[in-house]
């Protein structure tokens, strides 16, 4: 028991402490909010596609992924949406509030999380299965987002514009860092072999650019937690109490419960293995993406609320997180 308790904390605490350093020196340091800002900019256009890219570029064969269990992701991110409709439409009577709580009930902070929670659990293949299940959920989460945020737009005139949600897809950093080296491992699938060796490889033949790109992809994670770090702010949250626990509950409870039940359960059929673990609780039991405030501002919604949803879940997913791993730990399937 105590093991797994370890093992549990160990694989939390590193992004908790790179989050705390980033909240201490947001308020300590000479840096307004502007420049932090930037920073993340950096991160989310450079550091994080490099590095998706790269995790998936090490692929040595696309058919080693669990493509089963891969593509029941999206399944259980439009089960979570629906969820989050059912709670949206009964229990929260403000309009503006509506599309806020159903995003939280699905969209988590997948792609920033995402590879420090599989780097952490150490289980061999996890960074990979992670980085392709990054990519098919993004454009998702994208899309719903603008369809479900537009429809309960308290401003008259917003519509979801599905040709510059398509764009906006395609354009994400992240889609086309991972997109790009899936055609580059599917490339080199065709390429000819000496002795089962692809005659070409970056890491081989252009050493000192594959050293670059590992370089800099080995930024993203800390860097990105960090920055996490710097945007929490612990504002009033009194008058939307009753809001911020729903949206909390279904983010970082109801959410990871359901989807991890339905992945136990169909444990056979889908192959599920450790290594498809970490990409589960990346998705459905990380916190708020941070982006949801800037896009539920632009769109139309409660912002205020979107923002406290971001910070709250942030702080309390840590301890989430934790009993989940404690538990699955705990059953044997980690």
């Amino acid at each position: 028991m105590f093991e797994t308790f370890l093992y549990a904390f160990h694989a939390v605490m590193p992004m908790l402490l790179i989050m705390l350093l980033g909240f201490v020196v947001r308020r300590v340091g000479p840096w307004d909010g502007r420049f932090f800002k930037q920073v993340n900019k950096l991160c989310f256009r450079l550091f994080l596609p490099l590095s998706l890219g790269l995790s998936v570029y090490n692929i040595q064969d696309l058919t080693a992924i669990n493509w089963p269990a891969m593509l029941f992701l999206p399944i259980c991110v439009l089960l979570c949406a629906g969820m989050g409709w059912v709670a949206a439409r009964f229990l929260v009577p403000r309009r503006n509030q509506k599309g806020v709580i159903l995003q939280a009930a699905y969209r988590s902070n997948q792609s920033v999380l995402g590879l420090p929670l599989a780097t952490a659990l150490g289980i061999e293949g996890a960074v990979a299965f992670t980085s392709v299940a990054i990519a098919l959920c993004i454009p998702l989460f994208n899309i719903l987002s603008v369809v479900c945020l537009s429809y309960y737009s308290d401003r008259e005139g917003v519509r979801a514009d599905f040709r510059s949600m398509v764009r906006g897809v395609l354009t994400n950093p992240l889609v086309v860092g991972i997109l790009t080296a899936i055609c580059l491992v599917v490339i080199r699938q065709f390429l000819p072999t000496v002795d089962g060796v692809p005659v070409f490889s970056i890491a081989r033949n252009l050493p000192s650019v594959y050293t670059a790109i590992s370089n800099m992809a080995k930024v993203a994670s800390p860097m990105m937690l960090f920055v996490l770090g710097t945007n929490l702010d612990l504002g009033s949250t009194r008058s939307i109490l009753k809001q911020l626990s729903l949206g909390l509950f279904l983010r970082l409870i109801a959410a990871p419960v359901l989807v991890l039940s339905l992945f136990l359960l169909l444990r056979g059929p889908l192959g599920i293995t450790p290594a498809e673990i970490p990409a589960l609780l990346a998705a459905f039991a990380t916190p708020v993406a941070v982006s949801t405030p800037v896009m539920t501002q632009e769109i139309g919604g409660d912002e205020q609320l979107a923002g406290q949803l971001v910070v709250w879940s942030s702080l309390l997913s840590m301890f989430t997180i934790f009993c989940f791993i404690f538990l699955l730990r705990s059953f044997g399937v980690l």
